[in-house]
């Protein structure tokens, strides 16, 4: 009797099985969802193809706002207010990308975790379910160090079969991207020898004195980062433009050192059968370029063989 009683004593504080455990983590369901597969197919081309479109406006951007700071004192006042106002529309549009990107993870981050949240009481029933993912150096390794079952397939194919993830998806992908164009306009061409032809100012400096504009722009960038902090004051914002203008008024002094050899270059390529009447064209031509015949090719390939136009921007050179 003695013996029964103790048994059933000792039962009384046998501990319960624990459940099995089990783990998943929301990046891994994903990369197991063929919803999301299809979800990142779809917005990855999207968003690259509108980033290349912006990557190609500042390109030309940068064209511009080199052609226009060579030119220093001769630009144009509407030409240097088609610059402003060219920055800030590309500055605008690429925001307004960035913003609709972030929108779009946000709201995909949302409908997807509520989801995984749907189907965990399922595929979890019965298991102690712990989120596990790969980190640090084990994530480099491709390894997760996760314990026991890993559900993240079945949560995976649950999002599949989610109807209402559907709908939400459904939702999101109807929004519409960003579109836009680039700024087009023709600007005026500011005379050399003429403005019947041009060259673009801002692709002949790149290909003749591209190393020196290089070195004064990062050096000027160099400038800022050191002296500007991360909330930065009016007066920080002053000194900022003050180096800002130091650095287009050097630049319009080297324009002027190169523009006043190019018109001795152009002159006597003229004799030769060379274009004549050419001028300066501070727009590419992906953002309208200028009225007249583009020469600028020929007339690189021209002052590239002059040996007099080298020597006379030797002093542009040497960076």
């Amino acid at each position: 009797m003695i013996g029964l009683v103790a048994a059933l004593a000792a039962s009384l504080y046998t501990p319960a099985f624990a459940a099995e455990v089990a783990h998943y983590h929301p990046n891994d369901v994903a990369k197991k969802s063929a919803v999301f597969a299809k979800v990142a197919d779809t917005m990855g081309p999207a968003f690259e193809e509108r980033q290349g479109r912006i990557a190609v406006l500042g390109t030309a951007l940068a064209e511009l706002e080199l052609g226009v700071g060579l030119l220093g004192p001769a630009a144009p006042a509407e030409v240097r207010s088609w610059s402003t106002m060219t920055r800030r529309k590309v500055v605008g549009e690429t925001l307004r990308l960035q913003r609709h990107v972030d929108l779009l993870q946000e709201d995909y981050g949302r409908v997807f975790g509520a989801a995984v949240g749907r189907a965990l009481p399922t595929v979890g029933k019965g298991f102690d379910v712990k989120e596990c993912g790969a980190t640090g150096v084990l994530a480099m390794m491709g390894k997760k160090n996760c314990p026991g079952t890993d559900l993240n397939p079945k949560l995976g194919a649950a999002l599949d079969a989610d109807a209402a993830l559907a709908r939400e998806l459904a939702d999101i992908a109807s929004v519409e991207w960003p579109m836009f164009e680039a700024p087009k306009a023709g600007q005026p061409v500011v005379a050399l020898t003429g403005t019947t032809r041009w060259v673009s100012g801002g692709a002949l400096a790149g290909a003749l004195i591209g190393s020196h504009v290089a070195a004064l722009q990062d050096g000027l960038e160099s400038q800022l980062d050191r002296m500007m902090p991360d909330e930065p004051t009016e007066e920080d914002v002053k000194k900022a433009q003050a180096l800002k203008d130091a650095y287009l008024a050097a630049l319009g002094n080297d324009g002027e050192v190169l523009r006043t050899a190019l018109v001795a270059a152009l002159a006597r390529a003229e004799k030769k059968g060379g274009p004549a009447q050419v001028g300066w064209c501070a727009n590419p031509a992906l953002l309208g370029g200028c009225p007249g015949e583009d020469v600028t090719a020929s007339v690189i390939a021209t002052l590239q063989e002059d040996k007099k136009f080298t020597k006379a921007i030797v002093d542009l050179q040497d960076d």
